[in-house]
């Protein structure tokens, strides 16, 4: 059972993917989705003391006006593990988190907070106990960064790989 705090950042999450929903359904043109090809360089990337699983896969999905494309990277170091996931949905901006208010929650099960990552707005959750933490980067409005991780001792493993990624760069496909 999630305690107390749990559910706050259940609803805390839960608010951002509802300003996510409300901004994909906006009636603002949307334009194309960049090809998963273009976004599988950002995830091939080199993190200091893991190995890449496979190689990198993606998909790009149009069908009766809506698009998204996706890509993403398995890594290891022992039983630690790290994924990379890049979302465009439709070419759309996508301001999830530029809605959502400075946060920092910490309770015996979880810390949330919002941050910083090469500029771009973050938010960054982690469970100690569970040795699990995600950060989730807004990209220019528009790209979704998710960085996963599994049997990590603290969220710096999740820093890592946002670090070795070129997030400048990506955000000049939103152009």
């Amino acid at each position: 059972m999630k305690s107390c705090s749990g559910k706050i950042s259940w609803w805390l999450q839960g608010c951002g993917l509802v300003i996510l929903a409300l901004s994909l359904t906006a009636a603002a043109p949307k334009g194309e989705a960049v090809h998963f090809k273009q976004l599988i360089p950002f995830v091939e990337v080199k993190i200091p003391g893991y190995q890449m699983e496979d190689k990198p896969t993606g998909a790009t999905v149009k069908h009766e006006g809506i698009q998204m494309s996706e890509a993403r990277a398995a890594f290891h170091s022992g039983d630690k593990r790290l994924e990379i996931h890049i979302m465009d949905f439709w070419g759309q901006t996508m301001p999830f988190l530029a809605g959502m208010p400075q946060v920092d929650m910490e309770s015996s099960a979880e810390r949330l907070k919002t941050t910083q990552v090469q500029g771009f707005k973050a938010l960054e959750t982690f469970r100690p106990q569970e040795k699990e933490g995600e950060l989730s980067i807004s990209v220019a409005d528009r790209f979704w960064v998710k960085i996963d991780g599994d049997g990590i001792d603290n969220p710096e493993s999740l820093h890592s790989a946002a670090k070795a990624m070129d997030l400048k760069k990506l955000a000049e496909l939103a152009k």
